[in-house]
């Protein structure tokens, strides 16, 4: 086995989500690519927030690119970076996430030690993601917004569902899913959860999920 076939395996990492302007992703790939990225994942989002919190972030389009990353030693880096950009090239926001563990398969430029420390920093906010049937990420986020939510943003889906899961199940499946990102500050995130899990739709079988990660930290983009 040649030495960088070694340094293969699950590494701890960073996940980097960015929510600019429409048609800023590939820019902002090709910045953090040049800080040391490998690449990236460009996701068209619809941004449901209130008009102060648009027209903070310029992002008044309703569009969004929403830009997934994963990182790993090169993740401070990459978050300087983009946050050096921003004030010429993007507006939005950016959270990082703690990863335990990524499969690097181009891995010769990786370090040997597979017991690579993780640093887990605490930002105050937490990302909430709710996977709905197609049709009703919006009247999530009317209720999570009652509960303290400033604005979330829509990924368009599918689930993977086929018919014979239906047969064994016993339960409708809907294809279309409508992925919603809210990020919360910590202490308004017990409310939403609590809002948003008696919706009758997350109270029915094959309705929905919801979830939350720590966001270790929490960037502005932009002026």
């Amino acid at each position: 086995m040649s030495g960088s076939a070694s340094a293969c395996g699950f590494r701890p990492g960073k996940l980097l989500i960015c929510f600019v302007g429409r048609h800023k992703g590939e820019r902002l790939v090709t910045v953090a690519k040049r800080a040391g990225a490998r690449g990236g994942t460009i996701a068209l989002g619809k941004t449901l927030a209130d008009n102060r919190l648009l027209q903070a972030f310029s992002l008044a389009d309703m569009q969004q690119d929403v830009v997934i990353t994963l990182l790993g030693e090169e993740a401070r880096a990459v978050t300087e970076a983009i946050q050096t950009a921003a004030p010429k090239k993007f507006a939005g926001l950016a959270v990082v996430l703690d990863v335990a563990g990524i499969l690097f398969r181009v891995c010769g430029d990786l370090p040997s030690d597979k017991n690579a420390e993780r640093s887990i920093m605490e930002s105050g906010y937490k990302l909430i993601t709710v996977i709905v049937n197609n049709g009703y990420a919006e009247d999530v986020m009317a209720v999570a917004r009652k509960a303290g939510a400033r604005g979330g943003t829509i990924l368009t889906a599918r689930g993977t569902g086929t018919e014979e899961d239906v047969k064994f199940f016993g339960i409708s499946l809907v294809p279309e899913k409508d992925v919603l990102m809210i990020v919360a500050a910590q202490d308004v995130v017990q409310s939403i959860l609590s809002a948003v899990s008696a919706m009758p739709i997350l109270s029915e079988p094959g309705g929905g999920i919801i979830y939350s990660m720590n966001v270790e930290e929490f960037i502005t983009l932009g002026k």
